[in-house]
């Protein structure tokens, strides 16, 4: 290694000299002269100058160079010999800190040689020592260092630490050392030691040096301490402090009078997040990069002055263009040069948003409204700050009501100005979101505005005014028949002459209750059909509630729909305090510089700051999360306007619930208190009860059907909402159908299906042929039939006074009598099948014959089916009441539901045909087949143009006047058959009929007394207000015996009979003279056929047989008078046994078709 330093000649110096000396040795090994340094400088000096003294001896000790006989030469490093002087040689300025070497040679006298080398180091270095420690910078109480010599040390004896205060190791501020800790590593050079820093600091710095001068290396030199024997250590014990920021602007906003920090951009060039550190760290770039986690986005380090690893800078890239970014750093993977971890600091979350905020327009108000208020929801994306009334533009009305529903809702309330189309859109660019985006142009949203049409005007009017005058001619003939029926003038059974089963009143308003049904079943319904529905809704009932003044509140009123919104807001973020709603406003805006601030109403006094502010530079209140930023800033907070539209439409179902049971509350009520009222007037002014429609619980029972679909809609409304309350209210209202159809359907098996308490009987005819024509067309229009309803000795005869309105119409499961027009004096029956299962039928002669007629399995099956109408009707309202309000938005499935159903119902009735009277049937088909009509059309018309839609209006409004005209039709004819019953048995005369009428009107007015002015003297009982007895025993039809129904007289198969006129029959005239009978005469005959059938008589009279005879061929001669002559239900209604009637034989008959 030398060989680089002193050069090659040098080299070549030392290598003479080198061999030279091998060479003296080799002589010296054979001379016998010795050379001895007597003086030499030590072999390691610090001084730069050398004095040798030598001899020459021979080897006996002598002198071998006495008297200068020898010649010497000398050399020193290498240089050339050169004669020097026989015994001292000193050199002086010799180059230091590096060998030297001298070599001496000497040659005596007589030629013998010898040479001697001598070597010795110049040091003039002093030694000195470096300190090291693994940390300059650290929080531990003790610290490891290590001292190491450049060279052993040893004089003055050497490197000692006895104690911290007799130490070479001297250590300046809030520490000493611990020499027990002192341990040699190497000797004599390298030592360690330990050094206790103070606890009573938590920070600061010791300054660890080494002493002066306390030892010497072997040439003699002093210890120097040089800038390595000095070391400075700082503790630092305090918590190593992060600051996670970002040049993010930052904003200050009051919710719920708590500021709180927003953090939002929309440009790219404020996505820097920088790392600030109170001391330095030991970790790298990379390190940190991946101790900070960001939950979308990269992070990418931007290399700079970290100022002494304590600031670091990063950048987002790879961002979407709407993000809630949330830096989070992991505190325990960073280490500040300390070695103390970082401590925990809190992630930090921000919205970036770039898109533009869109703007949404809609409406609960149809596309086509007459209504001059129209309801607008503007509805923002993102909640916007400073949007006014003014930024809204408005053609063909103004703006009458501005509201904020939230930051992201607006509600607005347009009147129309104009008959014409009202357009109303949010320009773009009027108001910023959070992040600095301005709106995007609204869609263009209009209404067209339209006036009642003329023609739906006058239809509802003329409906309504139908309706009502219907219904109370109904009404006041049922009063004056119940009141004449009262004090006796008219016989037991004609006191229900309007219980007729040709009148379908309930019938009719249920058709007229489809129609209205019909406005929830589609969105885009014809405007003339629409106002028409809407006019007719007193039938459901369904009108505003008058202690609602405002116009629109047909919909839930908006406090309601706002107090919604703020308790949703409350339930998304139920830390913000107890107070409802959220409130901004806005006190920093660097995004809107240069521009006007925008004045928020809920900051009395905003103060408002302008500048790039950022959150490190100004304490704002707590910093929101992400799910809030998604809260207030991303979603259409609380709720989207679909939501609000929804709600204001229904809102749970309450209000609608509220509009439809006052009403039905109000209605319903007051026709049961008049109800009640009139019996109680009557019973206190006539004496006996009320009877025919007025009867209890007749009259309820038909409100209780009419009510149904409203009920049932009722229920729906409030289900569908979804609350506790609305789902256990809207089960309980569907309780009450459920119970009645329930109700219906046990009445129907226990006291029809199996005759319990009624038995329908219908006569028939055999041995006559029909042509193919006739039969088709009883096949459409259904066949004429004569039946009669029979009750069960022992039922009280206000059975079907009662009862009736749920089976009198309908025919039930027949008792069959047939009759052989080709034999006069034989009826023929159908026999029970034999043991070979199979019926026939044979004659029963009417002189001899008392069986009672049976009816086949397939017949009464027939018939029960036929009975079942009413469930099928009723089940019918029930249903589209429900479909009207199960939907929170009009489909066309509805109308699929109640077009499917229409027509279940349809066939229904078309295949069994189970009305009595072919009036009421055909009506009944009428009325539904325009239903049918008005649902599939209400299908079709989804998507037409509106040529198309008004052109299909048009045949909606006659579907609908269809309709009514055939109910009004059968409804006026059953009530002017109705009127001519009451002139009976004088004459068929619609004047005395209607004075008749009037009178009974008057009657409980007027003074007991003066009752005799208007009841004839022969009608007048004789002692109370007992009925007269019938005037002819032909006419009293008897009770049926279930003790023995098939062993009855003939009498009892005769009340099976429902006798018909025919043309070639005897006139009305020649029954009136039967009914002229003198009361004696009647009593007689009525008294021996009671004794006849005590005795169990079989046969009648010959007379009475004969009579029986022609009437009952004479109700198959197929002509249109025998209708006319039916007198429908009044013939039912039987008195108790012993109790007289004045029925006549035109008016116990009954035609219908079978």
């Amino acid at each position: 290694m030398a060989v680089p330093e002193m050069g090659l000649f040098k080299f070549l110096q030392y290598a003479f000299v080198l061999v030279t000396v091998m060479v003296n040795v080799q002589n010296s090994a054979e001379s016998t002269v010795l050379i001895r340094f007597d003086r030499a400088p030590p072999a390691r000096s610090r001084y730069s100058s050398a004095a040798f003294r030598y001899s020459v001896l021979t080897l006996n000790g002598s002198n071998a160079c006495n008297k200068n006989t020898c010649s010497v030469h000398c050399q020193l490093d290498g240089q050339t010999l050169s004669p020097c002087p026989a015994k001292v040689m000193v050199f002086k300025n010799l180059t230091v800190n590096r060998d030297h070497i001298f070599l001496l040679n000497v040659t005596t006298w007589d030629g013998d040689r010898n040479s001697s080398a001598y070597s010795w180091f110049i040091d003039t270095i002093p030694p000195t020592a470096t300190i090291f420690s693994e940390k300059n910078y650290t929080s531990a109480e003790k610290l490891a260092i290590d001292i190491m010599f450049n060279e052993a040390c040893t004089g003055k004896g050497g490197f000692r630490c006895l104690n911290s205060s007799n130490c070479d190791v001297i250590v300046d501020g809030p520490g000493r050392v611990q020499p027990s800790s002192l341990r040699m590593i190497k000797p004599s050079i390298s030592y360690s030691l330990d050094v206790v820093l103070s606890l009573a600091s938590m920070y600061g710095r010791v300054v660890i040096r080494m002493a002066d001068d306390f030892c010497t290396d072997q040439a003699g030199n002093s210890f120097t301490r040089t800038n390595g024997s000095t070391i400075i250590i700082h503790f630092d014990r305090r918590p190593v402090l992060a600051d996670l920021w970002t040049s993010v602007p930052a904003y200050e906003l009051m919710i719920n009078g708590v500021p709180r920090t927003i953090l939002a951009t929309n440009k790219m060039e404020d996505l820097n997040i920088f790392l600030d550190f109170s001391i330095p760290i030991i970790n790298t770039t990379e390190q940190i990069l991946n101790a900070l986690v960001v939950n979308s986005a990269n992070l990418v380090p931007i290399h700079g002055r970290n100022q002494g690893n304590r600031r670091f800078k990063f950048q987002l890239r790879n961002i979407s263009r709407t993000e809630i970014i949330k830096i989070e750093l992991q505190a325990g993977l960073i280490i500040g040069r300390t070695g103390i971890p970082v401590s925990l600091i809190p992630s930090f979350t921000f919205l970036y948003d770039s898109m533009e905020t869109s703007v949404g327009l809609s409406t609960s108000s149809s596309n086509v409204t007459k209504d001059r208020d129209i309801n607008v929801i503007v509805e923002f994306t993102k909640p916007v700050f400073g949007f006014q009334a003014s930024m809204v533009q408005v053609v063909g009305g103004r703006i009458t009501r501005f509201r904020e529903l939230s930051r992201a809702l607006y509600s607005l309330n347009v009147m129309a100005v104009t008959e014409h189309t009202v357009s109303v859109a949010v320009p773009s660019g009027k108001v910023y979101d959070i992040s600095g985006n301005l709106n995007m142009a609204s869609n263009q949203l209009e209404v067209k505005h339209y006036s009642t049409p003329a023609i739906s005007i006058a239809l509802h009017s003329f409906v309504t005014v139908g309706m009502l005058a219907t219904s109370l001619a109904a009404a006041i003939l049922s009063i004056s028949t119940a009141n004449l029926g009262a004090v006796g003038t008219l016989a037991s059974e004609s006191s229900n002459i309007v219980a007729s089963d040709s009148m379908n009143l309930h019938g009719m308003v249920g058709h007229l209750q489809v129609f209205v049904l019909s406005d929830w079943l589609s969105v885009n319904q014809p405007i003339e059909y629409l106002e028409t529905t809407k006019g007719l809704r007193w039938l459901i009932p369904r009108q505003k509630l008058p202690w609602k003044k405002d116009s629109t509140l047909v919909w839930p009123c908006q406090e309601k729909l706002e107090r919604k919104l703020s308790i949703s807001s409350v339930r998304g973020s139920p830390h913000l305090g107890t107070r409802i709603g959220v409130d901004f406003y806005l006190s920093n805006s660097s995004y809107m510089q240069n521009e006007v601030p925008v004045p928020i109403e809920v900051d009395p006094k905003p103060s408002w700051l302008h500048g790039q502010h950022s959150m490190r530079m100004t304490p704002y209140g707590l910093p929101l999360h992400s799910n809030e930023y998604f809260t207030y800033f991303l979603r259409g907070e609380p709720l989207s306007a679909s939501n609000v539209i929804k709600g204001m439409e229904n809102y749970k179902g309450w209000e609608d619930l509220q509009m439809n049971l006052f009403w039905l509350g109000i209605g319903g009520g007051s026709l049961v208190i008049t109800h009640v009222l009139i019996l109680l007037f009557l019973r206190w002014r006539l004496g006996p009860p009320a009877r025919g429609i007025l009867s209890v619980p007749r009259f309820e029972l038909f409100l209780l059907i009419v009510m149904l679909p409203c009920i049932t809609q009722s229920s729906t409304f409030v289900m569908k909402g979804g609350t506790t309350g609305g789902i256990i209210t809207g089960a309980l209202l569907l309780a009450i159908p459920a119970a009645l159809i329930l109700s219906v359907c046990l009445f129907q098996i226990i006291a029809i299906f199996y005759g319990s308490f009624v038995q329908y009987k219908e006569v028939k005819h055999v041995a006559r042929k029909e042509p193919w024509t006739e039969k088709l067309w009883y096949f459409l229009i259904g066949r004429p039939s004569a039946g009669k309803w029979f009750y069960k000795e022992g039922l009280p005869s206000s059975f079907l006074l009662r009862f009736g309105i749920l089976f009198e119409s309908f025919q039930g499961p027949p008792l069959f009598i047939f009759v052989d027009q080709n034999e006069p004096n034989s009826i023929s029956k159908w026999t029970g099948s034999g043991h070979s299962g199979i019926g026939r039928m044979r004659p029963v002669s009417l002189e001899d014959s008392t069986e009672e007629i049976k009816t086949p399995l397939s017949k009464r099956l027939l018939g029960c089916a036929r009975s079942s109408y009413i469930i099928v009707d009723l089940s019918r309202r029930v249903c589209l009441g429900i479909i009207s309000g199960a939907y929170s938005s009009r489909k066309s499935s509805q109308s699929l539901f109640a077009l499917a159903i229409t027509l279940v119902q349809f066939m229904y009735l078309f295949t069994l045909k189970p009305y009595i009277k072919r009036g009421v049937h055909m009506a009944e088909s009428v009325s539904l087949l325009c239903e049918v009509g008005i649902f599939a059309l209400l299908i079709s018309i989804n998507g037409s143009n509106p040529v198309k839609a008004r052109n299909l209006g048009f045949v909606m409004l006659t579907l609908l006047f269809l309709t009514f005209v055939t109910q009004m039709i059968n409804e006026w004819h059953a009530l002017m058959k109705s009127l001519l019953r009451l002139s009976q048995p004088r004459k068929n005369s619609f004047k005395l009929g209607l004075k008749f009428a009037a009178k009974g009107l008057v009657l409980p007015f007027l003074p007991r007394k003066q009752w005799s002015r208007i009841i004839p003297a022969s009608s007048q009982p004789k002692t109370g207000l007992a009925p007269v007895l019938p005037l002819s025993p032909d006419t009293n039809f008897e009770r049926r015996d279930t003790r023995a129904p098939r062993t009855d007289p003939i009498s009892a198969m005769t009340a099976t009979v429902v006798p018909v006129i025919s043309p070639g029959s005897p006139g009305l005239d020649v029954l009136q003279m039967t009914g002229s009978t003198n009361v004696e005469a009647t009593v007689s005959t009525q008294r021996a056929a009671e004794a006849k059938r005590q005795k169990g008589l079989k046969l009648e009279p010959k007379s009475d047989l004969k009579k029986l005879r022609e009437l009952a061929r004479a109700s198959f001669s197929g002509d249109s008078i025998f209708e006319e002559a039916s007198t429908s239900y009044c013939s039912r209604m039987q008195p108790l046994s012993g109790e007289p009637s004045l029925q006549t034989p035109q008016a116990s008959t009954s035609r219908t078709k079978h």
